[in-house]
């Protein structure tokens, strides 16, 4: 296998010049489409009509200006064991990664870069550069082996020597391969009350922003709107809240087959690879010493449909606190065991004993979310029979709630590896080897030391993990243990 000739600074594809002009017409148009409409729908705005098509050809001209400077100033090379990026001419500015600090390196493809046939490398670190480090417009088949020679330069010196036999000799292994039929199904599972508030959120703020340009006919349509509701009989409310819930469904639906459509897990050597998309196409390496810790969950409708979303969390540095991480939308029961085993050897912890947070855990939910509410709306309560009533169906609902927390609230723990469980109405699992982490902190508050109770967190580099409210005398132990094992393991966490 040949290597590329990376010491030599190299410029984007040609075809790179259009996608940042397209890219920068779009950013302009998302940061100013409200003044953009006013121009359009507003005839008397402009007093001299000839001006605007000189202003279109001014901006114009300098996106293309632009798009240019940007396209000469931006290369990359090789030097001294170091992937270095420079960008920039008013502020330039030079980006360096050394070989093996790369974590991961992955291709994606928006819709732009599709029409063009061009690919974007991204460089994922665990430092705070990481989603700076990004190519825009390759060809597929220089992205391809420059893709191969980053990822093989990351590789340790020891595994070096055999990665071209290996390469040659290993083929990719499909995981998990998620067919419209198991779209279909993750969709309809998939948290349409959040959805909704999400399209209520956006909704409001388009809204706000119309209103400030066109504030005489949104007051006069708003008011509209409120007298029709007033209005409006209890079926017509209903058929609205049914439609808004469809609509709610309809763009989960929508959603998940544009991110996750022809999803395919693979495996190769000691890592997987994660393909998926059709707006944003995404090609994403995860090495396994780079996944810091393996996370699970299903909910009451996945359970039906006996699918879980599975999380790799890979490593960020402590300034970062985005985390990296890739998701498989849809895994069955055989799935996830079989990555379980892959990743972390066989599984020890289905016999270890589950040791479940104290029931006092359960009092302090409910005090903060169910009593304080309350209380605080006391006054009221004197004076409305319904508040009173409202206050009491939140009071029920809101132990239930905390009981779901407090049964699903457990750990599991052996000398190599640990498991925590927690969630309400969905439930999740967080599963990671002890030499993974980084730090513990004992936590231990005035009225968890009345009662002997303490609780952890666990640091990785993904991360933290939280045990609440068990024996203080069990966390202590765990803690000593944990930090013990932190300062003999000679395993790399990365």
């Amino acid at each position: 296998m040949s290597k590329m000739d990376l010491s030599t600074p190299t410029r984007q594809s040609i075809k790179g010049l259009v996608f940042i002009f397209l890219q920068t017409v779009r950013q302009a148009v998302r940061m100013f489409w409200a003044l953009i409409a006013v121009v359009i729908l507003q005839k008397n705005l402009v007093e001299y009509k000839a001006l605007l098509p000189i202003a279109v050809v001014v901006i114009f001209v300098l996106f293309v200006v632009h798009s240019v400077l940007y396209y000469l100033n931006f290369y990359f090379y090789v030097k001294d064991g170091e992937f270095i990026l420079q960008k920039g001419y008013l502020r330039k500015k030079v980006l360096t990664i050394p070989l093996e600090r790369i974590q991961s390196v992955n291709t994606k493809q928006n819709l732009i870069q599709q029409v063009l046939d061009v690919v974007a490398l991204e460089i994922d670190t665990a430092g705070t550069v990481g989603k700076e480090l990004k190519i825009h417009a390759l060809e597929k088949s220089f992205a391809n082996a420059l893709h191969d020679q980053l990822s093989n330069n990351a590789v340790s010196s020891e595994a070096e020597e055999n990665i071209e036999s290996r390469a040659t000799s290993t083929t990719e292994k499909l995981i998990l391969k998620l067919e419209p039929i198991d779209l279909l199904k993750i969709g309809i599972s998939q948290n349409h009350l959040r959805t909704g508030l999400i399209i209520l959120a956006f909704g409001y703020q388009i809204f706000n922003q119309v209103q400030e340009i066109f504030k005489d006919k949104a007051d006069e349509y708003s008011n509209e709107f409120v007298n029709f509701m007033s209005n409006s009989s209890l079926a017509l409310i209903v058929f609205l809240g049914i439609f808004f819930l469809l609509a709610s469904i309809l763009i989960s639906l929508l959603r998940t087959l544009v991110k996750y459509f022809d999803f395919k897990l693979m495996k190769k050597e000691n890592a997987y690879r994660v393909e998926a998309g059709i707006i944003n196409k995404r090609n994403v390496v995860l090495p396994h010493n780079k996944i810091q810790e393996l996370n699970w969950e299903t909910g009451p409708i996945k359970k039906q449909f006996g699918i879980y979303t599975l999380v790799f969390k890979q490593a960020v540095s402590g300034q970062n606190k985005k985390v990296q991480l890739v998701d498989a939308p849809g895994c069955l029961t055989q799935h996830l065991e079989l990555l379980k085993n892959d990743l972390f050897g066989e599984d020890k912890l289905s016999s270890a004993s589950k040791i479940f947070t104290n029931s006092y855990y359960f009092r302090r939910l409910w005090l903060f979310m169910g009593w304080l509410p309350v209380i605080i709306a006391a006054p009221f309560i004197y004076f409305e029979w319904l508040i009173g009533l409202a206050a009491f169906v939140w009071l029920l609902a809101t132990a239930a709630y905390s009981y779901l927390i407090l049964k699903k609230s457990y750990f599991k723990i052996n000398e190599e590896q640990i498991r925590v469980s927690s969630g309400a109405i969905s439930h999740t699992w967080k599963q990671m080897e002890l030499f993974k982490i980084q730090s513990v902190e004992f936590k231990q508050t005035f009225f968890q030391k009345r009662r002997s109770l303490a609780s952890l967190k666990l640091m990785n580099a993904s991360g933290t993990i939280r045990i609440p409210y068990i024996h203080q005398d069990l966390a202590k132990q765990i803690y000593n243990y944990l930090l013990f094992h932190t300062e003999i393991s000679n395993k790399s966490w990365m």
